[in-house]
């Protein structure tokens, strides 16, 4: 690409919100506003999502869909996915302007989900979308519900088979719910719609925790923690609790261990709180450690089906000032999420969470340890 053309390019993209790049025709960057991208981008990262071509063969699909075909003629929308990366790019063309056949190279942008749904927050289709997950997640906890009622009838007759078909149809309700649930999330974070409040994080941990270690136990799952007291946080605590939920939720899911055990701790450390969840499980496979963050990656080595979770524990964090790590090996994973603590405490404004929402048949809390507590076999 002639450096003229490239100039004129910056200059028409560098004050872009999006992350882009501009690349010649063998996909080497030459110029780029997004941060952690290499010199040259590989064509087989990306995928062209709108393809339904699985008769071709193999070595041309991937999980993602098939390899896209370059070089691309036309404005296109791919999917690219990296170790450290999946999102959506749009690709434009830039053809030599005495000779519209030649292609000099690419002008590309990347949209991540989140962006995508912020942008359309507003749009007729996501009122719609909001209103049937709503409806859906309202359906499904009745169905659960009644499935439960099933169950005592079912035990009373001691009719077992009967009663292991309906837990494998419980398990998919309860997938149904948690999704309704995370995507209702991403709604909230697309509309920026938060109920800020400062309050005693240590009292709202306690509390969560008391329930979460009963529903857990039931299932033969167990859930330890310590609480260091008093340490104030400025959240959303509606959002607080689905991260927590998130992160305990997958220390059980990828957890092949006989015996599973997590251990939540919640202490300060100069001015931040720092809430530490560590299960005994598996830990993270090596090709999957850059992309855990990302909507709808998969984490596991096993092939468990791909979600939202880690992405809005990561939303949370980058939302209220904090951070998240992790350390994982073989005998499991521990997250590290770090919170700024609230300072100059004026105890006249502190609140107490609502957390009447923790009780109750079919909680948030029993909807992330249902789906996280699954017989493997399903999936």
């Amino acid at each position: 690409m002639k450096d003229s053309k490239l100039n004129v390019l910056k200059n028409l993209f560098s004050s872009s919100s999006e992350k882009m790049a501009i690349v010649d025709e063998k996909l080497n960057i030459l110029w780029s506003n997004a941060d952690g991208l290499s010199n040259k981008l590989n064509r087989a990262d990306f995928y062209d999502v709108s393809k339904d071509e699985y008769s071709v063969l193999t070595d041309q699909l991937s999980e993602s869909g098939i390899i896209a075909d370059f070089p691309v003629k036309t404005e296109k929308v791919l999917k690219y996915e990296t170790d450290q990366v999946i999102c959506t790019v749009n690709v434009l063309p830039v053809f030599d302007d005495t000779d519209s056949k030649n292609l000099e190279g690419y002008v590309i942008t990347f949209y991540s989900f989140f962006n995508e749904i912020e942008k359309h927050i507003n749009s007729p289709f996501t009122v719609v979308l909001k209103k049937f997950l709503r409806m859906l997640r309202n359906t499904v906890s009745e169905v659960v519900f009644n499935t439960g009622l099933i169950d005592q009838r079912l035990e009373d007759l001691e009719e077992y088979d009967l009663i292991a078909k309906n837990a494998n149809i419980n398990m998919i309700l309860n997938n149904a719910l948690s999704s309704c649930a995370n995507f209702e999330e991403v709604f909230i974070y697309g509309a920026d719609d938060f109920n800020i409040m400062l309050s005693n994080a240590s009292e709202f941990i306690t509390d969560l925790m008391h329930f979460v270690e009963h529903s857990a136990r039931k299932q033969g799952v167990k859930i330890t923690y310590k609480i260091e007291d008093d340490i104030y946080l400025k959240v959303d605590y509606a959002r607080f609790m689905v991260a927590v939920m998130n992160l305990i939720s997958n220390g059980i899911k990828y957890n092949l261990s006989e015996h599973k055990q997590v251990f939540v701790e919640f202490k300060k450390s100069e001015s931040c709180a720092f809430l530490i969840v560590t299960d005994n499980g598996m830990g993270i496979s090596n090709d999957s450690v850059y992309k855990i963050f990302e909507p709808f990656s998969n984490v596991n080595k096993t092939g468990m089906r791909e979600s939202l979770g880690l992405s809005l524990v990561k939303k949370f964090v980058d939302k209220f000032g904090g951070g998240i790590t992790f350390k994982t090996d073989n005998s499991g994973t521990s997250f590290v999420l770090k919170l700024p603590c609230a300072e100059d405490i004026d105890i006249d404004k502190v609140n107490v969470p609502n957390t009447d929402y923790f009780k109750g048949t079919y909680s948030p809390i029993d909807i992330y340890l249902l789906k996280a507590i699954r017989d493997e076999n399903l999936d």
